[in-house]
């Protein structure tokens, strides 16, 4: 399996307050891998495992599921469709990622799981408070060839002012809802609104389809 790397993540927020240009640049650094859009383009079907909790509520696995799911479909490079960790499926095949797969493995996968690409991941250090942190670790597996095309490794911590300020450009720009008098500073509180931000970060890793790289 190729092994992530740190790569310069350029996030693009477009704020009508800021300067006329319409958009400012804010570089964030996410530790990922990525092959190329090619890699991902030529994955049809890619089944999404429910994300593993190693030390959280499963709650908080679901609802991470649920956002980065959302979060790369918006991409629209290719299908995906989650698989509970309950699914009877799931008895089938070996999930345990960190001790790799084998060919054999993941020709198994993709015969129970009917796809070409199988993303599989854990959610770990869940902290709420005193200050919201998570670690997302996460593998897209082309089940035809055995190779990884693209990953996450990394945490978020709110007690990073860069988070911080990343967090608000975010609600700044996706959140309708109204949270006052909390605002923004909600993200460094709800687990679910924390989520929906670090889903973004993590597709956001993910080339354009039409991009070419």
């Amino acid at each position: 399996m190729n092994p992530l790397r740190k790569h310069i993540l350029v996030v693009v927020f477009c704020v009508s307050a800021v300067a006329p240009s319409g958009c400012r640049r804010s570089p964030t650094v996410i530790g990922y891998y990525l092959g190329s859009t090619q890699d991902l383009t030529r994955l049809n079907r890619v089944v999404f495992l429910e994300l593993a909790d190693q030390d959280s509520s499963p709650g908080i696995a679901k609802e991470m599921t649920v956002s980065l799911t959302h979060a790369i479909q918006a991409k629209r490079l290719f299908d995906i469709d989650v698989v509970s960790r309950d699914d009877p499926l799931c008895k089938m095949v070996s999930l345990d990622v960190r001790n790799g797969f084998t060919l054999k493995q993941l020709q198994n996968m993709r015969k129970t799981f009917k796809c070409d690409g199988i993303l599989i991941g854990e959610i770990r250090n869940f902290r709420p408070y005193p200050a919201m942190q998570v670690g997302l670790k996460l593998w897209l597996m082309d089940l035809r060839g055995g190779r990884c095309v693209w990953g996450i490794d990394n945490v978020w911590d709110t007690r990073e002012k860069d988070t911080e300020k990343r967090i608000r450009k975010f609600f700044s720009k996706y959140i309708r809802d109204d949270y006052k008098p909390s605002n923004w500073r909600i993200g460094l509180m709800s687990p679910r609104i924390f989520g929906k931000f670090v889903a973004f970060e993590s597709a956001e890793t993910l080339p354009d389809p039409d991009s070419g790289e």
